[in-house]
């Protein structure tokens, strides 16, 4: 079996340099590799009409890429790390089995475009995904709070009891945050639709036109990313919007996280979880922990912390490939994972939020009303200031 590297003639790699270099890139791909095959189907394509593959090679390739799409979903597929990452470890199985094709299979690419071709479909799948999985945690939030429509509740400013609210309004007040972030995904999606394979190593190939428009529709792409050197600065920066993007709906997760922190407390108990949500104690028998909001309370913090790494990664790069943006890739993918399973957390725990309906009655105490008693006033004609000083002055007697 192959075991070079596609740059590699004789001189091997020091193995310490080839570990630290390569990380955990090819354990990344092996988790990402169904794009990578769906982008070489399309550049096979592309070939096959611009007579680089004959009919022959052409039927290999795609029986070879197929051959891989199944082991893959076995998990027999593997990617060694003297392969660097999966695009070589395709590009060596096609040879080794197919011959020829799997020579011809690089022509017109790099893998520099390889890859982000691959974690660009990658983003456009996540980013629909998880968009519609807000949309659905947005609905839970509505379908609770209409359930709840007449329970009041104490409104905080400071963290003291303010104003009169309601169960529905707290609810609702996540429901609507989260539906006004669809513009912000459906523009998302609309950066993520544009097709950067072609670019190679991010200047394009002048003497061999890869008909970009060809493999971009392939692959179901609404445009090219036409320009080369673009397209390779998009590698960590569309990661970087990616997270941005969905930063604001974090923070409002991060809200309500820290809100039911609080008022699952046995000193409000306004609302509560069922026993199947919480955790025990190895030591206090009468423990009921609300683990769950804490662990999304940790991970939505690293999730900010991710994106300013990622940042941090490609602030200082100049123009055309880096490699320091290979880092950008274990990061973001672990996010990506990070942030479906919070919302569907999330989501869990509105649909199963229990309200604590005498506790919050108990707690509507007379003070949260004088803001009314000042406009009472001015309904019966007092200034507003008047009204407020004298309703001031009678709280302040008791």
């Amino acid at each position: 079996m192959n075991k070079k590297k596609l740059w590699e003639l004789d001189n091997k790699l020091d193995p310490s340099v080839e570990k630290f270099t390569v990380g955990s890139d090819y354990l990344l791909d092996a988790e990402l590799l169904i794009y990578d095959i769906k982008a070489s189907k399309a550049h096979a394509k592309m070939l096959k009409e611009k007579n680089v593959l004959s009919d022959a090679d052409y039927k290999n390739a795609q029986k070879g890429l197929d051959e891989i799409l199944e082991l893959w979903k076995e998990g027999k597929f593997e990617i060694r790390q003297e392969q660097e990452d999966g695009h070589t470890a395709i590009e060596q199985f096609l040879t080794e089995k197919y011959g020829e094709v799997g020579k011809k299979i690089h022509t017109g690419r790099s893998r520099n475009d390889q890859v982000l071709v691959m974690l660009r479909l990658y983003m456009k799948k996540e980013a629909k995904n998880i968009s519609k999985k807000v949309s659905l945690l947005a609905d839970a939030f509505s379908t609770k709070a209409k359930e709840n429509k007449n329970v009041q509740m104490p409104g905080y400013t400071h963290a003291q009891k303010a104003m009169p609210a309601s169960v529905s309004m707290w609810l609702g007040s996540f429901s609507d945050a989260l539906k006004d972030q669809k513009v912000f995904f459906d523009g998302l999606c609309e950066l993520l639709d544009q097709s950067p394979l072609g670019s190679a190593s991010g200047f394009g190939i002048a003497n061999f036109d890869t008909n970009r428009e060809f493999t971009s529709k392939e692959m179901g792409f609404k445009k090219v990313q036409k320009n080369p050197m673009y397209c390779a600065m998009s590698r960590g920066q569309f990661e970087n919007q990616f997270l941005g993007t969905f930063s604001p709906s974090v923070l409002i997760f991060s809200r309500f996280v820290n809100d039911l922190l609080l008022f699952t407390m046995q000193e409000f108990d306004f609302f509560s979880l069922p026993a199947s949500f919480t955790t025990g104690s190895s030591i206090m028998p009468q423990k009921r922990n609300y683990d769950v909001l804490e662990i999304a309370r940790g991970r939505i913090n690293a999730y900010f912390s991710a994106q300013s790494e990622i940042q941090n990664l490609c602030k200082c790069l100049i123009s055309g490939y880096n490699r320091d943006t290979q880092l950008t890739k274990e990061i973001f993918v672990k996010q990506v994972k990070n942030l479906d399973e919070i919302v569907d957390v999330l989501t869990l725990v509105v649909k199963n939020l229990k309200i604590q309906e005498k506790k919050l009655s108990s707690a509507m105490t007379d003070d949260l009303f004088a803001t009314e008693q000042v406009y009472d006033l001015v309904s019966s004609g007092k200034s507003f200031r008047t009204a407020y000083l004298e309703i001031k002055k009678d709280l302040n007697k008791s």
